[in-house]
């Protein structure tokens, strides 16, 4: 079941479940906890990997519901090793879901 994010710190509790769920080693990627690192302001305008993070009111064309959803731009589906991840909770459909109804919404904070 998908969650209402609400803010920002609902989106990274609601990413940090997802890792945590399926045991996923996020640190070891070259783009990092990037959502930890970043402050709100930074990650509705900024870049991971050079791409655009995302556009506030636009899920469909946002890189982070991309990636998460399936390989895009060059880059394999995310998070690695093995996604999507659907067999614990949160499923990975349902952060999908909850990010993009959280960007369709611009992305309150």
């Amino acid at each position: 079941m998908s969650k209402t994010i609400t803010n920002y710190a609902d989106l990274q509790d609601l990413l940090n479940n997802l890792v945590s769920a399926n045991a996923l080693t996020p640190a070891l990627a070259p783009h990092g906890v990037f959502w930890e690192t970043m402050t709100y302001e930074q990650f509705i305008s900024g870049t991971v990997l050079g791409q655009k993070i995302l556009v506030i009111g636009d899920a469909k064309n946002s890189f982070i519901v991309q990636i998460l959803t399936a390989p895009t731009n060059g880059f394999d589906q995310m998070p690695q090793p093995s996604p999507p991840y659907n067999s614990n909770s949160p499923k990975q459909a349902d952060v999908i879901t909850s990010i993009a109804n959280w960007i369709d919404a611009g992305c309150p904070n």
